[in-house]
């Protein structure tokens, strides 16, 4: 059942309070302390901490009872509560829950999923079945009776029951709409089952219903939709006796259902998603009552809690999840933050997604509820304090209502680093390094020292605009993504070459090389993201400059942070299909006649091409650059490149590798950077070459008349047309310019010494032309060794054609992708499908896979010898 946000239980006391017994001693002594640092700003402790305030009781939401706020026994307002000026607008009665939201979606993945489990174990979902109706059949006849009549009885009086509480807690609006979102479900099911009636069912029928001996069994169950779905808009989370009797009729009514086979065990589970995901529906488009409380609910919590505060206005009303006011006070302003459930999700949905996206220890999960949170910021906010860094320092904490919190800080004023007019002095400089250096002693982390955090004061002192999401007691790799965050802020506002040297002189050089493989965007603030984008290149000079304070050290890598990214997501999902595609095609393949019908001598001969193809490799390599480089280990280096293929699309890791090897041959980095680009290129303008001819050799008739191929030609103009039309695109331009050309004018004094040198050049188109030679004979031999005879040039355009979709499809060696595009590509030159996917498989067999283990092989032996 759907469940908002845990309830925080009502006090009687204010700021600064909790019950014994729902207190461990870390918080027993965080709210002394406070208590103890808002005695001292005010003076004097506010003799009537423990009243209730009749006003904001009387604007408490409607339904929710009185929310236990400071006021006077005799249920006056607490005069200095009354005096306080509040500025706000009037707050909406019903909002939308973000968290509502992220259940939805969570629902709808889950009712996809499902579907798609059920319908490919069909076995497995009949076995579950049976198992579950043998289990529950087996249950003593008096327990499954009760059920029986838990089932008839709350499905008659539950209803009634839940109109009637929302009519006393005056909610009539949201009763009618927890009586249409039933009515919807309801609705829902009919449809569908209509649908499967008259035999227009399709993958529903197949998937949620069996055959009986009257038709077919329902595709939902209508009581359970339909009852789920007042349940969700009704919001009985919290309720005292409700909330446990609902739970109770539905698990009978499931129970009852199964066991009289009325209901697939799919379509029990479908319903109780449908019906969640109509109640959820209905509550975001209509909203829910809200809870927030006023200002003046607000205002009241913190009088009573000592703060001496005269006036409390509205700033925004959306800061990050929090409402935030200003609170002015005799001795200056505080800021003040209302946690309120309805919003607090915004903050924590965030952090969530980061914390999906990031690898375990690299971000703080998000907060469950809302205790937890205000907890945590002001055990933050006394830890800063205690450690002697001005920050956001809370004077005031508390619960406003049941379903809210506030926290009071006083803050530092400063100016923050990204707006600091002009170069940073080489005092504050040192200040903000000291500040890293406390941080670092103490073993807490921030993880938001980003340029609008740092806050640089008249006297040049530095101070913290944000508590952050850290922790104390930080682990090793948290502090040194810190550093890492605060070296490229201050990066961006001096530049790198000021950052480290200052941050070398104030942390010593060890310390802050710490910080390198973590030096990566994905660790940065959101306000340095934003940032960085203005300024690029200031993440590549910062690594260059630490990198340089000892260029003889061993690589550093980096640090993988990401758990999730878009390309993984693209893979999976584009390996997913690639391999959905490749297993139908396989299902038409008899292995045990393939191999008794495979001509061998053909495969010897495929290994054999398939081995020329890293000759080819090789000797491209070794004429674009201007040393002379040995076969052998260039030949294990390619062998290594298919290895590291298994982990990396194609491109990327023949271009790591590559470089990687060309560095320790003796070339710098930038001459070896662009000797592969230049193979690359050379091996580009080959496989363009060998692709224009094998595509007009392919249309040519039995005269050997010139008719080249109306779809190669249509194909190339499409082309042509797209890439005009995206040279049009500002975007497109813009990453010519900054990306690709830089790259082509770092290779062309290598092309241009390359073309000095006819042996070189030889090398080099010569390799090129062996290793795509290599790959289309290999496709050749592989479709003869199952008897196919297709036309050479359309097997080199199959080749080419599967080359490009490997490069575009971003899976390990294109896997997946290259299978279905060349079996589809030789289906469609004559080659029955069986022979064309056996064929493509005993290719990719010979070109990809069996290199793999010589790959490793290569690699070890290399990094052995230093050659990688």
């Amino acid at each position: 059942m759907p469940a908002d946000s845990e309830r925080m239980q009502p006090r009687t006391r204010g700021a600064a309070s909790r019950p014994a017994e729902a207190t461990d001693d870390t918080t027993r002594e965080i709210m002394r302390r406070t208590a103890e640092d808002l005695h001292e700003q005010t003076g004097e402790r506010d003799e009537h901490a423990t009243a209730t305030a009749a006003e904001a009781a009387g604007s408490a939401p409607e339904g929710e009872g009185a929310p236990d706020t400071p006021a006077l026994s005799d249920g006056r307002l607490h005069p200095e509560a009354a005096a306080v000026e509040v500025i706000e607008p009037p707050i909406p009665e019903r909002v939308r829950r973000p968290a509502d939201g992220v259940r939805l979606a969570a629902a709808v993945v889950l009712l996809v999923l499902g579907l798609v489990v059920a319908d490919l174990a069909a076995g497995t979902r009949g076995a579950v079945e049976q198992d579950l109706t043998d289990a529950t059949s087996g249950l003593p006849r008096l327990l499954l009776t009760l059920l029986g009549w838990l089932s008839g009885i709350g499905v008659l009086l539950l209803p009634i029951g839940v109109g009637a509480d929302l009519i006393v807690r005056r909610r009539p609006m949201q009763l009618v709409q927890a009586l249409g979102a039933a009515v919807v479900g309801g609705i829902l099911v009919i449809v569908l089952a209509v649908l499967v009636q008259s035999g227009n069912g399709g993958f529903i029928t197949e998937v949620l219903t069996r055959p009986t001996s009257t038709g077919q069994t329902g595709p939902l169950d209508i009581v359970i939709v339909s009852m789920v779905a007042l349940l969700t808009v009704a919001d009985i989370s919290g309720r005292k006796w409700i909330s446990p009797i609902a739970t109770g009729v539905i698990i009978a009514t499931l129970v009852t259902t199964l066991l009289s086979g009325a209901m697939t065990l799919a379509a029990l589970a479908c319903s109780l998603l449908v019906g969640w995901i109509v109640g959820l529906a209905f509550r975001l488009a209509f909203g829910v009552t809200s809870t927030r409380p006023p200002g003046t609910e607000v205002a009241a919590v913190l009088v009573a809690g000592g703060v001496p505060l005269t006036r409390l206005e509205l700033i925004d009303a959306n800061d990050a999840g929090d409402r935030r006011y200003v609170g002015a006070t005799p001795g200056g302003t505080l800021d003040v933050h209302v946690i309120d459930r309805d919003t607090f999700g915004l903050a924590s949905g965030r952090r969530l997604l980061r914390v999906l996206r990031l690898r375990s220890g690299f971000t703080r999960p998000p907060a469950l509820t809302l205790r937890s949170e205000i907890e945590h910021r002001t055990l933050m906010g006394l830890v800063l304090h205690d450690a002697g860094i001005r920050a956001p320092k809370p004077v005031a904490v508390s619960e406003v209502g049941p379903f809210s919190a506030v926290i009071a800080y006083d803050e530092p004023q400063g100016t923050p680093l990204s707006e600091v007019d002009g170069d940073l002095d080489d005092a504050r400089l040192a200040a903000i390094w000291r500040l890293a250096a406390t941080l670092h002693r103490r073993r807490i982390v921030h993880r938001q020292l980003g340029p609008s955090t740092i806050l640089i004061d008249d006297r040049g002192g530095v101070a913290l605009s944000k508590l952050g999401s850290g922790d104390v007691a930080a682990d090793d790799i948290s502090l040194r993504l810190d550093l890492a965050q605060l070296l490229t802020t201050v990066a961006l506002a001096v530049g790198p070459e000021r950052t480290v040297d200052s941050a070398v002189a104030a942390l010593g050089e060890d310390a802050v090389l710490r910080a390198v493989p973590v030096l990566q965007p994905v660790a940065l603030s959101p306000d340095a993201r934003v940032a960085l984008k203005q300024s690029k290149s200031v993440m590549g000079e910062l690594r260059e400059r630490l990198v340089a304070l000892r260029p003889k050290a061993e690589a550093i890598e980096p640090v993988q942070l990401r758990r999730i990214s878009a390309r993984g997501v693209v893979t999976l999902i584009g390996g997913g299909i690639a391999g959905y595609l490749l297993l139908t095609q396989l299902a038409q393949v008899d292995i045990a006649q393939v191999v008794s019908t495979a001509d061998w001598r053909w495969a010897a001969l495929l290994g054999l091409f398939a081995a020329a193809t890293f000759a080819g490799a090789s000797i491209a390599l070794a004429g674009a650059v201007p040393i002379h480089l040995r076969f052998l280990r260039t030949y294990m280096t390619q062998l290594a490149v298919a290895f590291s293929g298994l982990v990396a699309p194609a491109a990327v890791g023949n271009i790591a590798l590559n470089t990687r090897y060309l560095q320790t041959s003796g070339l710098s980095p930038t001459i070896a950077g662009a000797s592969v680009g230049v193979a690359q290129v050379a091996q580009f303008c080959s496989y363009f070459v060998l692709l224009v001819v094998s595509g007009v050799l392919a249309g040519t008739g039995p005269a050997v008349s010139f008719s080249p191929s109306p779809v190669l030609v249509a194909a190339i103009l499409v082309v042509l047309i797209l890439a005009i039309g995206l040279l049009a695109l500002p975007r497109v331009r813009s990453l010519l310019t900054d990306r690709v050309l830089p790259q082509v004018r770092s290779a062309v004094p290598q092309v241009l010494a390359v073309l000095q040198h006819p042996v070189k050049l030889t090398q080099l188109l010569g390799g090129a032309l062996i290793l795509d030679l290599s790959f289309v004979a290999a496709l050749v031999c592989a479709t003869k060794a199952f008897g196919a005879d297709a036309p050479v040039a359309a097997v080199a355009v199959v080749y080419f054609a599967g080359a490009i979709v490997g490069s575009a499809v971003p899976t390990p060696g294109g896997l997946g992708g290259i299978e279905a595009a060349m079996s589809f590509g030789l289906i469609s030159i004559g080659v029955d499908s069986g022979t064309a996917v056996s064929s493509v498989l005993l290719y990719r067999l010979a070109t990809y896979w069996l290199p793999i283990p010589f790959g490793w092989l290569s690699l070890n032996r290399l990094q052995k010898v230093g050659a990688i």
